[in-house]
């Protein structure tokens, strides 16, 4: 998923995002990135969770769209990963 920053601080709330999908999902990687929205450049996080249970993350995203106060939040599906032991 791709979120970008606060519309009035023009800060990414990490800590705040990351607290709410944990409640969900045991598991994610979150990194940095410079994300472009209506043509302008703003800081943005990057998450990404390894899950079957696409209803359940389609939840936590919509929900995250509102704790965040964001416009949308983008959510892309990328192939399945394997865990290599």
């Amino acid at each position: 998923m791709f979120i970008g920053a606060n519309n009035k601080t023009k800060r990414v709330e990490t800590k705040k995002a990351i607290a709410f999908i944990s409640k969900s999902f045991q598991g994610l990687t979150a990194y940095n990135s410079l994300g472009y929205w209506k043509g302008k450049a703003e800081k943005s996080l990057i998450i990404e969770i390894e899950t079957t249970e696409t209803k359940k993350l389609l939840r936590v995203v919509k929900d995250l769209t509102r704790v965040l106060k964001q416009q949308a939040i983008g959510l892309a599906k990328i192939g399945k990963m394997e865990f290599i032991k």
